[in-house]
């Protein structure tokens, strides 16, 4: 009977890590298929930088899928891009640089968009707070 509780003990943090993972797809009629997961929520000091991970998987598509964001706070941008594809399963590393005089925001919501061929794209979106 231990064995058993031991493989349920296992188990459950795997199943929670899972769960919490929200992803979004989006479809086309022809199969092609993007999936993002939700990135992480940043907390960036002003003159700082912080790294945001964006993960998508693409089905049936052959072209690169471009990734922006909408409503950073006013100040805050996009510096640096670091990818690593595999296949059709793509990890992408965003810098994302705070500058001196950044809008102070707290939990401002961030969206990120990735479009693929034909108009297909999915959005997640994150909470972005920038402090002092």
């Amino acid at each position: 009977m231990k064995p058993y509780l031991l493989l349920a003990g296992l188990a459950l943090p795997c199943i929670v890590a899972f769960l919490g993972c929200a992803s979004t797809s989006t479809s086309s009629t022809g199969a092609a298929k993007i999936t993002m997961n939700k990135p992480s929520n940043q907390t960036l000091g002003r003159g700082a930088t912080n790294t945001v991970e964006i993960k998508i998987w693409k089905e049936n598509i052959n072209a690169d899928v471009s990734v922006h964001f909408e409503n950073l706070p006013y100040g805050v941008e996009v510096t640096e891009k670091d990818t690593n594809s595999k296949d059709n399963h793509c990890v992408a590393n965003y810098q994302l640089s705070a500058s001196v005089n950044a809008r102070l925001v707290t939990d401002q919501v961030v969206r990120v968009t990735a479009q693929g061929p034909d108009g297909l794209a999915v959005t997640q979106s994150f909470e972005m707070t920038v402090t002092q």
